[in-house]
């Protein structure tokens, strides 16, 4: 009864409950105890035509407390065990929960500006849902699904609106990022330190870089050269490209982080806008929303300096929460060291799912 009656309670006894079921432990009590929700796809009007999302939500019907998340570049789809799993968990935790999915980033591994205005068309349908409370809606994101609705939650024309947000594993500064991982360092404690870059960041950047080449052989030849790796370029061959494409021949080719900054600078002027468009750095200013920060400390696809730097621009907030991990691979549930570790680790999971779990109840 107390459980039930008693808000804090409540809200202790489902923060638990999901903990347990998104970490990599034996024992995951909250299907026992919680009802299977529905999973249906919907569709809904954007800028561009129709956007698609799978909603996760109680079988009752009744208004809740709702997210709307983001994927991101996430090649694994919609039917992902984990991203499955984070729906699920997320409905039997209180919630309505939207997960957008964009093809564009998620099959193509591209960081598409215009989702951004997607995610804010995707938050003025689903607020007008029978069975979402429309004061209580907030948003997630993982990667750079996390920055994207950072910089969504931002827009004007929703941003009053915007409850809560909580980026896990995002980036700040889309300018900072790219230097990163063309230089392959990134800032630490102790200094500038040498970074492995994830393969899938890697990709990622590499797209990025060679859609703004207009030649396509110069195309085909960057990617053979530093993307596939089936072979490496000569002094003539790198001499006889176009200006643009030496460019990002240099950016690809693993510069200083000085001469990755003078190379960046020297890219097209559309594609300096669209980082612009894309960095919460840019945006945060007009946010809102209460903001709750996530980051693991080895993510080796957007390190943890990008969340920390967020986490200096916002500390005067009153609004504002940051927690690190050291149990997850980028965003995916990667157990502890001990169980000791583990146990310290979903603590601090926990204690941070808490705010935003007791929104539900």
């Amino acid at each position: 009864m107390g459980f039930t009656w008693v808000p804090p309670l409540k809200t202790g006894l489902h923060t638990g409950l999901f903990v347990s079921q998104m970490l990599d432990v034996p024992v995951k009590p909250q299907e026992w105890l919680t009802a299977t929700p529905l999973r249906e796809e919907v569709t809904y009007p954007t800028a561009r035509g129709q956007g698609v999302a799978d909603v996760y939500r109680a079988p009752d019907g009744h208004p809740r407390a709702t997210v709307l998340f983001f994927l991101g570049a996430n090649a694994a789809g919609r039917d992902d065990a984990d991203v499955v799993n984070l729906g699920n968990a997320l409905s039997r935790a209180g919630f309505v929960v939207m997960i957008h999915w964009s093809p564009t980033m998620g099959l193509q591994a591209n960081v598409d500006p215009e989702e951004v205005e997607n995610l804010v068309w995707a938050f003025k349908y689903l607020r007008e849902q029978d069975y979402v409370d429309p004061e209580r809606v907030g948003m997630g994101g993982v990667s750079v699904g996390g920055s994207f609705v950072m910089v969504a939650a931002s827009d004007q024309r929703i941003n009053d609106d915007v409850l809560f947000i909580n980026p896990f594993g995002a980036f700040y500064d889309a300018k900072g990022f790219f230097l990163q991982i063309a230089s392959g360092t990134t800032e630490l404690d102790d200094g500038q330190q040498p970074w492995a870059v994830d393969q899938l960041t890697r990709r990622v950047f590499a797209n990025e870089l060679l859609e703004t080449v207009q030649d396509a052989a110069e195309r085909a030849d960057l990617q053979r050269w530093f993307v596939s790796g089936d072979a490496n370029p000569t002094s003539a061959e790198l001499a006889a490209l176009s200006p643009g494409a030496r460019t990002v021949a240099g950016l690809l080719a693993a510069p200083s982080p000085a001469e990755a900054e003078e190379l960046l600078d020297a890219m097209p002027e559309d594609f300096q806008r669209n980082l612009t468009r894309i960095s919460p750095s840019a945006h945060i200013g007009d946010l809102k929303a209460r903001l709750t920060v996530m980051h693991d400390r080895g993510d080796k696809v957007i390190p943890v300096a990008e969340s920390r730097r967020l986490a200096e621009a916002v500390a005067e907030r009153d609004n504002f929460r940051y927690t690190e991990t050291s149990i997850f691979e980028h965003v995916r549930p990667g157990g502890g060291r001990s169980w000791r570790h583990l146990a310290a680790e979903a603590l601090k999971l926990y204690r941070h799912m808490y705010g935003i779990i007791r929104v539900a109840h």
